[in-house]
């Protein structure tokens, strides 16, 4: 028999507003035994594939609405018998409660909300996209979800059947919303239809965390060239979980909108177990960096096509002297992913090192082009392009092994699965030099120019005065609320 509690939260508009305050009875999952052998994980939307339908979105002109489920997880029924106690306020001697609905805090509600959600998604007529469970198509239209968030992306021409759609939807589900997609999962979505661009900003998001660090360092960079090294003594607890918020709260803009951090915040998540003066000031150095470049935000419409970059910092960690690797993509001008990461084993030499981080890449690069496949998307090139910034790697997976000569005798290259995707003509390796890769300022920590280069190689582009006039329209909607007959209690008011 599980326990459960109230969890109070207050709701806000996006002024900013207080809108009412709500009280969710919350059960104590983690009271129930753990199985071995039942799941309990619920997929969510990737934050790449995201990005890949807003850069989608924005070359082709989608509408893109947005509506939420109201207590989402209780439409869900239980699959097994399941007993609460009473809740608090409302308790009686010698009773207990059966449930029947999925409520908040079980282990499987978010599962049983997904097969509830996709179940009746599947009789509407959509049919999911491989590779990506919560996302779905019907006749060009994509539905993709995040728990109980919802976007529909569609055509203009289609409003009145996605409207019809989402009709039998509400016939099940309480759903509220139905305007254009302004916020989802904390990031601000501005557009200019004219030019077709759309621009994904964590501007509120950094201004809130902005506040958590203990020291403003000056800089322009979010980290110096000195090498983070462990600390030598013991930190106490207190630092540790600042240090811990402080990581945390940079993770979520590293990997959503902000790779110009995504080095730093990687080599800075390193330390989180035992942290000192220098790593902190490195993070507060982050930290003041995003207050100072709020503003920046990925932009995505342009071109037709499909980049990826691969890079790699030989043996860059004096520690362990592992290499760092890093990759980017872009779709229609935008980045839609990346990654740096330090190598899971040592290198000997550049050329392996840059080999590995161009092997990861591909993979991704392979698994981001079915997916735009499945989303119905033509792209110029039959084949993935990938830059790399070593002529003795491109050697080794596009040249005869018969001419090759290299040192790398350890290496198997011949059943080498990078050289098999190559001659299968799947993808193609080019030669870019390091001043214009992409994926240069992710594996490596740029300062002055260089890193300004990078910026702007990640699309990412100042839109202060979007964000300003996007504040002063919602000011004057604001005002425009405060002045409504109903507002005021003037219903018999004749103007």
């Amino acid at each position: 028999m599980l326990d459960c509690k109230w969890v109070y939260i207050y709701k806000f508009d996006k002024h900013g507003r207080f809108l009412k305050t709500k009280a969710r009875l919350v059960v104590r999952g983690d009271q129930q035994a753990k199985s071995l052998t039942e799941s309990t994980y619920a997929a969510t939307l990737a934050g790449r594939s995201f990005r890949t339908l807003i850069a989608i979105a924005a070359r082709f002109d989608l509408e893109l609405i947005q509506y939420d489920a109201v207590n989402a997880f209780v439409n869900a029924t239980l699959e097994e018998d399941v007993f609460m106690k009473m809740p608090p306020g409302h308790r009686r001697t010698g009773t207990i409660l059966k449930l029947n609905k999925a409520l908040y805090g079980l282990r499987k509600s978010p599962l049983l909300w997904q097969k509830e959600l996709t179940g009746t998604i599947r009789k509407l007529g959509f049919e999911p996209v491989p590779h990506e469970p919560c996302c779905f198509m019907k006749n060009g239209i994509i539905m993709f979800f995040y728990v109980d968030n919802i976007i529909f992306a569609y055509k203009k021409h289609q409003q009145e059947t996605v409207f019809g759609l989402v009709s039998q939807l509400q016939t099940k589900y309480n759903l509220t919303g139905g305007g254009n997609l302004q916020w989802f999962l904390g990031i601000e979505i501005l557009r200019n239809r004219e030019e077709k661009r759309i621009w994904l900003s964590q501007s509120s998001y950094i201004d809130k965390i902005a506040s958590i660090t203990e020291t403003t360092p000056p800089s322009s960079t979010p980290m110096s060239k000195e090498e983070l090294l462990p600390n030598e003594d013991i930190t106490n607890q207190e630092r540790i979980t600042k240090y811990q918020r402080k990581i945390g709260s940079l993770l979520y803009a590293a990997v959503i909108t902000r790779p110009d951090i995504a080095f730093a915040v990687s080599r800075l998540s390193r330390f989180i177990i035992n942290p000192g003066t220098k790593h902190h000031k490195g993070a507060d150095r982050v930290l003041h960096y995003l207050k100072n470049t709020h503003s920046l935000a990925l932009e995505y419409g342009g071109d037709n096509h499909f980049r990826v970059a691969s890079d790699a910092s030989f043996a860059d960690n004096s520690i362990d002297r592992k290499s760092s690797q890093a990759y980017a993509m872009k779709l229609f001008g935008g980045v839609i992913g990346w990654r740096a990461s330090k190598q899971e084993t040592v290198t000997t030499s550049t050329t392996e090192a840059e080999l590995l981080a161009l092997s990861q890449a591909a993979k991704e690069a392979l698994f981001v082009s079915r997916l735009i496949k499945k989303l119905k998307v033509k792209l110029d090139n039959n084949h993935i392009k990938i830059e790399c910034d070593n002529k003795q790697t491109i050697r080794l997976v596009t040249e005869e092994i018969a001419v090759l000569q290299t040192k790398l005798r350890h290496v198997d290259i011949h059943n080498h699965w990078l050289r098999q995707e190559v001659q299968n003509r799947m993808i193609s390796v080019e030669y870019t030099e390091s001043a214009r890769m992409m994926a240069d300022g992710l594996t490596k920590a740029l300062q002055n120019n260089d890193f300004s280069r990078f910026v702007e190689q990640m699309n990412l582009r100042d839109i202060h005065h979007l964000l300003a006039k996007k504040r002063e329209m919602d000011l004057q909607e604001l005002e425009m609320e405060k002045l409504r007959p109903e507002e005021h209690g003037l219903d018999d008011l004749v103007l």
